[in-house]
Protein backbone atom coordinates (compact mmCIF):
# COMPACT_ATOMS: atom_id res chain seq x y z
CA UNK A 1 0.00 0.00 0.00
CA UNK A 2 2.85 2.42 0.91
CA UNK A 3 4.49 1.70 -2.45
CA UNK A 4 1.24 2.53 -4.25
CA UNK A 5 1.00 5.92 -2.54
CA UNK A 6 4.56 6.82 -3.53
CA UNK A 7 3.83 5.83 -7.11
CA UNK A 8 0.71 8.00 -7.18
CA UNK A 9 2.63 10.91 -5.69
CA UNK A 10 5.36 10.53 -8.30
CA UNK A 11 2.79 10.53 -11.10
CA UNK A 12 1.11 13.65 -9.67
CA UNK A 13 4.44 15.48 -9.52
CA UNK A 14 5.18 14.48 -13.11
CA UNK A 15 1.75 15.71 -14.24
CA UNK A 16 2.27 19.02 -12.43
CA UNK A 17 5.66 19.46 -14.16
CA UNK A 18 4.04 18.86 -17.58
CA UNK A 19 1.29 21.41 -16.86
CA UNK A 20 3.81 24.04 -15.73
CA UNK A 21 5.96 23.46 -18.82
CA UNK A 22 2.95 23.87 -21.10
CA UNK A 23 2.01 27.06 -19.28
CA UNK A 24 5.49 28.52 -19.85
CA UNK A 25 5.34 27.72 -23.57
CA UNK A 26 1.98 29.50 -23.80
CA UNK A 27 3.41 32.57 -22.05
CA UNK A 28 6.35 32.65 -24.43
CA UNK A 29 4.01 32.54 -27.42
CA UNK A 30 1.98 35.46 -26.04
CA UNK A 31 5.10 37.56 -25.54
CA UNK A 32 6.25 36.84 -29.08
CA UNK A 33 2.84 37.76 -30.50
CA UNK A 34 2.77 41.04 -28.63
CA UNK A 35 6.03 42.14 -30.25
CA UNK A 36 4.41 41.78 -33.66
CA UNK A 37 1.98 44.62 -32.93
CA UNK A 38 2.98 47.91 -34.53
CA UNK A 39 1.05 49.68 -31.77
CA UNK A 40 -0.48 47.81 -28.86
CA UNK A 41 -2.54 50.87 -27.88
CA UNK A 42 -4.66 50.74 -31.03
CA UNK A 43 -8.25 50.23 -29.90
CA UNK A 44 -10.31 47.31 -31.20
CA UNK A 45 -13.97 48.26 -31.53
CA UNK A 46 -17.05 47.09 -33.43
CA UNK A 47 -16.96 46.48 -37.16
CA UNK A 48 -17.90 49.20 -39.61
CA UNK A 49 -16.69 50.62 -42.90
CA UNK A 50 -19.45 52.89 -44.19
CA UNK A 51 -18.49 55.86 -46.32
CA UNK A 52 -20.48 58.82 -47.57
CA UNK A 53 -22.62 58.51 -50.67
CA UNK A 54 -20.93 61.65 -52.04
CA UNK A 55 -18.09 59.71 -53.63
CA UNK A 56 -18.40 59.85 -57.39
CA UNK A 57 -14.79 59.35 -58.43
CA UNK A 58 -13.90 55.95 -59.90
CA UNK A 59 -11.71 53.63 -57.85
CA UNK A 60 -8.00 54.34 -58.27
CA UNK A 61 -6.24 51.16 -59.35
CA UNK A 62 -2.60 50.60 -60.21
CA UNK A 63 -0.64 47.50 -61.16
CA UNK A 64 1.64 46.57 -58.26
CA UNK A 65 4.77 47.31 -60.27
CA UNK A 66 3.56 50.86 -60.93
CA UNK A 67 3.16 51.93 -57.31
CA UNK A 68 6.86 52.52 -56.60
CA UNK A 69 7.23 54.86 -59.56
CA UNK A 70 4.13 56.80 -58.50
CA UNK A 71 5.36 57.52 -54.97
CA UNK A 72 6.10 61.25 -54.61
CA UNK A 73 5.58 61.67 -58.33
CA UNK A 74 3.46 64.82 -57.89
CA UNK A 75 3.69 68.13 -56.06
CA UNK A 76 1.25 69.08 -53.30
CA UNK A 77 0.45 72.13 -55.46
CA UNK A 78 -0.98 69.76 -58.09
CA UNK A 79 -4.07 69.13 -55.92
CA UNK A 80 -7.00 71.25 -54.84
CA UNK A 81 -9.43 70.72 -51.97
CA UNK A 82 -12.88 69.32 -52.69
CA UNK A 83 -16.04 68.57 -50.70
CA UNK A 84 -16.40 65.24 -52.49
CA UNK A 85 -14.98 62.02 -51.09
CA UNK A 86 -12.07 61.08 -53.37
CA UNK A 87 -9.12 58.71 -53.46
CA UNK A 88 -6.76 61.54 -52.45
CA UNK A 89 -6.32 62.88 -48.92
CA UNK A 90 -4.19 65.86 -47.96
CA UNK A 91 -2.70 66.07 -44.47
CA UNK A 92 -1.66 69.59 -43.47
CA UNK A 93 0.91 69.23 -40.69
CA UNK A 94 1.66 72.30 -38.59
CA UNK A 95 5.16 73.73 -39.10
CA UNK A 96 6.11 70.86 -41.42
CA UNK A 97 4.09 71.02 -44.62
CA UNK A 98 1.63 68.90 -46.55
CA UNK A 99 1.34 65.22 -47.44
CA UNK A 100 -1.02 63.93 -50.13
CA UNK A 101 -2.03 60.28 -49.91
CA UNK A 102 -3.39 58.24 -52.78
CA UNK A 103 -5.76 55.53 -51.51
CA UNK A 104 -5.97 52.20 -53.34
CA UNK A 105 -9.31 50.47 -52.91
CA UNK A 106 -8.31 47.45 -54.93
CA UNK A 107 -5.58 46.70 -52.38
CA UNK A 108 -7.72 47.16 -49.26
CA UNK A 109 -11.32 48.28 -49.88
CA UNK A 110 -12.58 48.11 -46.28
CA UNK A 111 -9.51 49.91 -44.99
CA UNK A 112 -9.84 52.70 -47.55
CA UNK A 113 -13.58 53.11 -46.89
CA UNK A 114 -12.95 53.34 -43.15
CA UNK A 115 -10.15 55.89 -43.62
CA UNK A 116 -12.34 57.97 -45.92
CA UNK A 117 -15.15 57.91 -43.38
CA UNK A 118 -12.80 59.17 -40.65
CA UNK A 119 -11.38 61.92 -42.87
CA UNK A 120 -14.88 63.04 -43.84
CA UNK A 121 -15.92 63.22 -40.19
CA UNK A 122 -12.92 65.42 -39.31
CA UNK A 123 -11.55 62.75 -36.98
CA UNK A 124 -7.89 63.36 -37.78
CA UNK A 125 -8.05 67.15 -37.46
CA UNK A 126 -5.98 68.18 -34.44
CA UNK A 127 -4.44 64.76 -33.82
CA UNK A 128 -0.69 64.30 -33.70
CA UNK A 129 1.95 62.01 -35.09
CA UNK A 130 2.42 60.46 -31.68
CA UNK A 131 5.00 57.84 -32.67
CA UNK A 132 8.03 58.77 -34.78
CA UNK A 133 10.68 56.18 -35.55
CA UNK A 134 13.21 57.51 -38.06
CA UNK A 135 14.28 54.87 -40.55
CA UNK A 136 10.99 53.03 -40.04
CA UNK A 137 7.75 55.00 -39.95
CA UNK A 138 5.67 57.86 -38.52
CA UNK A 139 2.32 57.03 -36.91
CA UNK A 140 -0.88 58.95 -36.15
CA UNK A 141 -4.58 58.45 -35.45
CA UNK A 142 -4.67 57.74 -31.71
CA UNK A 143 -7.90 58.77 -30.00
CA UNK A 144 -11.49 57.69 -29.61
CA UNK A 145 -12.06 56.06 -33.00
CA UNK A 146 -15.32 54.35 -33.81
CA UNK A 147 -15.01 51.08 -35.69
CA UNK A 148 -12.55 48.24 -36.08
CA UNK A 149 -12.21 46.55 -39.45
CA UNK A 150 -11.02 43.33 -41.01
CA UNK A 151 -7.26 43.19 -41.47
CA UNK A 152 -6.75 43.13 -45.23
CA UNK A 153 -3.43 41.29 -45.52
CA UNK A 154 -2.36 37.79 -46.57
CA UNK A 155 -1.92 36.38 -43.05
CA UNK A 156 -5.60 37.16 -42.57
CA UNK A 157 -6.80 35.70 -45.85
CA UNK A 158 -6.70 38.82 -48.04
CA UNK A 159 -4.44 39.14 -51.09
CA UNK A 160 -3.03 42.65 -50.59
CA UNK A 161 -0.45 43.33 -53.30
CA UNK A 162 1.14 46.41 -51.69
CA UNK A 163 4.59 46.09 -50.17
CA UNK A 164 5.72 48.25 -47.26
CA UNK A 165 8.32 50.28 -49.11
CA UNK A 166 9.22 53.91 -48.44
CA UNK A 167 6.14 56.11 -48.92
CA UNK A 168 3.51 53.42 -48.32
CA UNK A 169 0.67 54.14 -45.87
CA UNK A 170 -0.67 51.26 -43.78
CA UNK A 171 -2.82 50.52 -40.72
CA UNK A 172 -1.55 49.92 -37.19
CA UNK A 173 -3.27 47.28 -35.07
CA UNK A 174 -3.02 45.23 -31.89
CA UNK A 175 -2.01 41.57 -31.91
CA UNK A 176 -5.57 40.84 -33.06
CA UNK A 177 -5.71 40.73 -36.86
CA UNK A 178 -9.09 42.51 -37.08
CA UNK A 179 -8.36 45.28 -34.58
CA UNK A 180 -7.29 48.19 -36.81
CA UNK A 181 -9.53 51.21 -36.50
CA UNK A 182 -7.96 54.66 -36.95
CA UNK A 183 -4.21 54.55 -36.38
CA UNK A 184 -2.16 54.60 -39.55
CA UNK A 185 1.53 54.88 -40.33
CA UNK A 186 3.63 56.07 -43.25
CA UNK A 187 6.87 54.23 -43.99
CA UNK A 188 9.83 56.60 -44.22
CA UNK A 189 12.06 53.67 -45.19
CA UNK A 190 11.51 50.24 -46.75
CA UNK A 191 9.93 48.00 -44.10
CA UNK A 192 9.02 44.94 -46.13
CA UNK A 193 9.14 42.69 -43.05
CA UNK A 194 5.63 44.04 -42.39
CA UNK A 195 4.29 42.60 -45.66
CA UNK A 196 1.47 40.13 -45.20
CA UNK A 197 0.87 41.21 -41.61
CA UNK A 198 -0.39 44.80 -41.92
CA UNK A 199 -2.97 46.36 -44.23
CA UNK A 200 -1.21 48.74 -46.61
CA UNK A 201 -3.84 50.83 -48.37
CA UNK A 202 -2.14 53.63 -50.28
CA UNK A 203 0.98 55.70 -50.80
CA UNK A 204 2.35 59.23 -50.60
CA UNK A 205 1.85 60.73 -54.04
CA UNK A 206 3.14 64.15 -52.95
CA UNK A 207 4.95 65.54 -49.91
CA UNK A 208 7.39 62.76 -49.06
CA UNK A 209 9.80 65.49 -47.96
CA UNK A 210 7.26 66.38 -45.26
CA UNK A 211 7.33 62.76 -44.07
CA UNK A 212 11.13 63.03 -43.87
CA UNK A 213 10.89 66.27 -41.90
CA UNK A 214 8.50 64.70 -39.40
CA UNK A 215 10.71 61.60 -39.11
CA UNK A 216 13.59 63.89 -38.12
CA UNK A 217 11.77 65.43 -35.12
CA UNK A 218 13.71 64.80 -31.88
CA UNK A 219 12.31 61.93 -29.82
CA UNK A 220 12.70 60.34 -26.41
CA UNK A 221 12.06 56.91 -24.90
CA UNK A 222 8.38 56.05 -25.07
CA UNK A 223 8.48 54.18 -21.76
CA UNK A 224 8.79 50.81 -23.47
CA UNK A 225 12.41 51.05 -24.52
CA UNK A 226 11.73 52.59 -27.94
CA UNK A 227 13.00 56.02 -28.97
CA UNK A 228 9.82 57.16 -30.71
CA UNK A 229 8.05 59.66 -28.42
CA UNK A 230 8.34 63.10 -30.08
CA UNK A 231 9.61 65.95 -27.91
CA UNK A 232 7.27 68.35 -29.69
CA UNK A 233 3.67 68.03 -30.86
CA UNK A 234 3.47 67.24 -34.57
CA UNK A 235 -0.11 68.24 -35.27
CA UNK A 236 -2.31 67.38 -38.23
CA UNK A 237 -4.11 70.70 -38.56
CA UNK A 238 -6.45 69.35 -41.22
CA UNK A 239 -7.10 66.17 -43.18
CA UNK A 240 -9.27 66.74 -46.26
CA UNK A 241 -10.10 65.31 -49.65
CA UNK A 242 -8.38 66.76 -52.69
CA UNK A 243 -8.50 66.17 -56.40
CA UNK A 244 -5.84 66.64 -59.10
CA UNK A 245 -5.97 70.05 -60.78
Amino acid sequence: MRYGRRTIKAWLLLLLAVVLAASCISCNKTTSAETESLDETETALSDGSAVSEKETEPITTLPSGTVKSEINSKSTADFTETTNVTSYVRLTVKDHGEIVLCLLKDAAPLTVANFQKLVESGYYDGLTFHRIYKGFMIQSGAGGSADSIKGEFSSNGWANYLSHIRGIVSMARTVQFDSASSQFFICDADSTFLDGRYAAFGYVIAGLETVDAIASVPVQDNGRGELSDPLEDVIIEKACFVTPK
